[in-house]
């Protein structure tokens, strides 16, 4: 066939022929470039699905922020743990400060205070992170051949090249580096060496043509094993590799793949899945294998405390305040079986796949609402380019997931949740959860695209969350602003940018990475450690005397090194005592709370059995206190009713006591008044001189203004005798009120008495019922009894022999049968 079109094409003129081929390439092309576009569609690029890490632990001040275009300064806030972590991420630990980013389930990265961490790369068989300040421990567990592990520094690039630990920090201007178990290369603009097990390199500069290698004292080295591997596994850790020929005869003795129980279920290389046999149990499902349920209290669901982080690469991804929050919310799915939330993980057994939230999205006019995805439902992973979706996956499947409106758990008990649209950036907890009409999500579709929802684009603009955000001293800037090398530039990701140039990464040249780094090996064994936990290299003293020795000479190079040394000591002389101190009360911390977290666990796993009744007696115990509460309330509306009338009283005393005042005060006025109104003996006298006329008049006056006095007094008694009554009378109501009250409580004891007794008697029946199933149980149990044997006709059965009490019957019957007959 090719004969055939090349004796064609000779046929036809080489003009022509030339213009086919033009136009057979366009179309070629053109073809391959719509197969290339529909394959971004319907499969995934591996080169555009970075992995997710998980930020493990977070002890202080820890900041995250995302890689900005431009001149743009990222965002920083503070970072939670079970916050996800990809490509174009940026971490920092504070002074003070620790944290742990577990990118799988086999390799860590533990960054010590004042360390900046970038992430260039996470893919399969690529990853790439930047140092810029500080010191981190990155224990690697697994490593596939030929995969690159590398972490760029200011004065080159460290690839791991075997398994192992390794302790990488920045001393001013110079990198120390210590491979405490692998093998790691270094790759400077000068060239590239090797670093062996148990050495420490100390790179000066990322023009240095030379670096200096030393052996690691056994001691150090244990001392540095022993305080990461205390730092990881609180729990189970016993000081075991302080030992540093321990830690090299097994590596792998505190690997939770070797004791945890949920790595038997599941073999995927997650982050996580050794938190899970703390904070729940395995239970074979009917339909879905062994799945986890943690234990919670009644009425928890999914997806409901936490927080929705927008700022991701994958879109709103859900982040968890429960401990265990990782694994159960991004890979697998929820199902709700036998009154109890399960997490399913039947897709993670065979492919993992990392989801922000597996969740389905529905718009309320101005509410979202979300109902996790139940097993086989589909979910279309994506990725965000400025906030519009790249979708990886087929257009059938995002053709057939954009109309599905019925999930599996729409009736499953709190499944749904709904909150205000200005809330959706807000810690969700009950206080912002809002009640929401199961028919009305039925009615209507699941949003494929949150950012589609009004009003979800701009708070992921603002920055509209609850979020402490972090500002950062000059120092602290110019850490994260320095420049890096690498061995390789990163990859550029569409929704990041280009990584290199936002976060100043420069590339070794291929023309010095073959290079031979000069390595002066010195005799001496490193066995002092610096404050912030780094090697100490004798050699950096006979460093320091160099470089005196150039500045005497004018060496201006020399007399600059000699300042960045000096202020690397001095800054790092002041930080000790309470770097030291801070380290301590965290740790003391730390133990504190695994102490309280193991003694809640036991109480947990040796109250199972116990739930039950402890539910019944809680029930009977609410019961009980609404009966309190509301007899409580009557008895406290009495009480009021009862102050109340006693306030009256004390009122109404105080009221009579006043009149009876003001009767005494008239009736003395009176009798001052009789008194001065009585004539003195003078006028006696002359009473006696005038006419009897003139003395029978003043006696009527005068026996008419007695008569009034002691009708005043008459009234003032009645009155005084009336207050006494109603004072009598109230005291006599509140008496019977006290009576009544006491009857009530009386009543009501007797009652719970009666509910006390028949709750006893209820009892006390269930236990004779089940006492009569196991007899019935046993009967049934017992082998069948064998048929009576058959009688003879007429056969009445042996004959019957009466014996009285206190006679000797039997004995006479037999002295009878041997007397013999008269």
């Amino acid at each position: 066939m090719l004969k055939q079109f090349t004796q064609h094409l000779s046929s036809i003129s080489r003009r022509t022929a030339i213009v086919t081929a033009l136009i057979v390439v366009v179309a070629v092309s053109g073809i391959a470039l719509l197969l290339t576009r529909g394959g971004s569609e319907a499969k995934a690029n591996p080169a555009m699905q970075p992995h997710a890490a998980r930020l493990d632990r977070v002890d202080g001040s820890v900041g995250i922020a995302r890689a900005e275009d431009g001149d743009k300064q990222p965002d920083w806030a503070e970072a939670t743990v079970n916050t996800p972590v990809t490509v174009g991420d940026r971490i920092y630990a504070r002074d003070y400060a620790h944290a742990s980013i577990a990118l799988t389930g086999h390799n860590y990265v533990r960054l010590n205070p004042a360390t900046s961490l970038d992430v260039l790369a996470l893919e399969d068989r690529r990853t790439q992170l930047a140092l810029r300040s500080g010191s981190a421990l990155f224990d690697v567990g697994a490593l596939a051949h030929e995969e690159l592990y590398e972490v760029a520094t200011p004065c080159g690039a460290i690839d791991l090249k075997e398994p192992g630990l390794y302790q990488i920090g920045l001393d001013g201007g110079n990198a120390i580096i210590s491979v405490l178990n692998g093998l790691a290369q270094v790759v400077g603009q000068e060239g590239s060496g090797y670093i062996s097990k148990g050495q420490v390199f100390t790179l000066e500069g990322a023009r240095a043509a030379e670096a200096l290698a030393s052996t690691l004292a056994p001691s150090t080295a244990g001392d540095i094993v022993d305080d990461y591997y205390r730092y990881r596994y609180p729990k189970v850790y016993n000081g075991r590799y302080r030992n540093y020929d321990a830690y090299l005869s097994d590596p792998s003795y505190y690997d939770p793949y070797r004791t945890s129980v949920s790595y038997q279920y599941l073999p995927a290389d997650i982050p996580g899945l050794y938190d899970l046999d703390s904070y729940g149990d395995w239970v074979d499902v009917n339909d879905y294998g062994h799945c986890w349920a943690p234990r919670v209290s009644a009425g928890w669901a999914p997806f409901r405390s936490g927080y929705w982080d927008l700022d991701d690469l994958w879109g709103p991804s859900w982040v968890s305040a429960e401990p265990w929050g990782w694994a159960p919310y991004h890979y697998g799915r929820w199902a709700f079986v036998n009154q109890r939330w399960f997490w399913v993980p039947i897709e993670v057994r065979t492919q993992p796949t990392y989801y922000p939230a597996p969740v389905a999205f529905f718009s309320l006019a101005d509410q979202i609402a979300w109902v996790p995805l139940g097993p086989s439902e589909l979910y279309v992973p994506r990725y965000y380019d400025n906030f519009q979706p790249r979708y990886l996956a087929s257009a059938e499947i995002v053709r057939v997931v954009s109309v599905q409106n019925t999930f599996v758990n729409f009736n499953a008990p709190g499944a749904v949740t709904a909150v205000p649209v200005r809330a959706f950036t807000r810690v969700i907890d009950p206080r912002v959860i809002n009640p929401v009409d199961p028919g009305l999500i039925r009615s209507s579709r699941s949003v494929l695209d949150p950012f589609s929802v009004a009003g979800v684009r701009d708070l992921a603009i603002r920055h509209d969350d609850e979020r402490r955000r972090i500002k950062f001293e000059r120092r602290e800037q110019e850490a994260l602003n320095t420049q890096v090398l690498a061995s390789t530039t990163p990859g550029v990701l569409p929704a990041r940018g280009n990584l290199a140039k936002g976060l100043r990464v420069e590339a070794v040249p291929e023309s010095r990475r073959d290079n031979k780094l000069k390595i002066n090996q010195t005799s001496e064994v490193t066995s002092a450690r610096r404050p912030d936990g780094l090697p100490q290299p004798l050699a950096q003293s006979q460093r320091m005397s160099e470089l005196a020795s150039r500045a005497e000479q004018g060496d201006k190079s020399a007399r600059r090194e000699m300042r960045q040394l000096m202020r690397e000591e001095q800054r790092t002389a002041q930080q000790p005592p309470k770097a030291a101190a801070q380290q301590q009360a965290q740790e003391e911390q730390s133990r504190q709370q695994m102490k309280q977290q193991r003694r809640a666990e036991r109480q947990q796993q040796a109250a199972p059995a116990a739930q039950q009744a402890q539910q019944q007696q809680m029930k009977q115990q609410r019961r009980a206190e609404r009966q309190q509460q509301s007899a409580g309330a009557g008895q406290q509306a009495q009480q009021q009713q009862q102050m109340k009338q006693q306030r009256r009283a004390e009122r109404q005393q105080q009221s009579a006591g006043a009149a009876q005042q003001e009767q005494t005060r008239r009736v003395q006025r009176e009798q001052m008044r009789q008194q001065q109104q009585q004539p003195t003996p003078q006028q006696r006298k002359e009473q006696k001189r005038k006419p009897p006329e003139a003395s029978l008049q003043q006696q009527q006056i005068r026996q008419a203004q007695q008569g009034a006095a002691r009708q005043s007094q008459m009234a003032q008694q009645r009155e005084q005798f009336k207050a006494q009554r109603r004072v009598e009378q109230q005291q006599r109501a509140m008496s019977e009120q006290m009576n009544r009250r006491a009857a009530v409580q009386a009543t009501q004891q007797a009652q719970a008495r009666e509910q006390v007794k028949a709750q006893r008697r209820a009892e006390r029946q269930q236990v004779v019922v089940q006492q009569q199933q196991q007899a019935a149980q046993r009967q049934a149990a017992k082998p069948p009894a064998s048929p009576p044997a058959q009688r003879a006709p007429g056969y009445l059965g042996p004959p019957v022999v009466r014996q009285d009490a206190g006679s000797q019957s039997q004995p006479k019957a037999e002295k009878a049968q041997r007397k013999p007959p008269k």
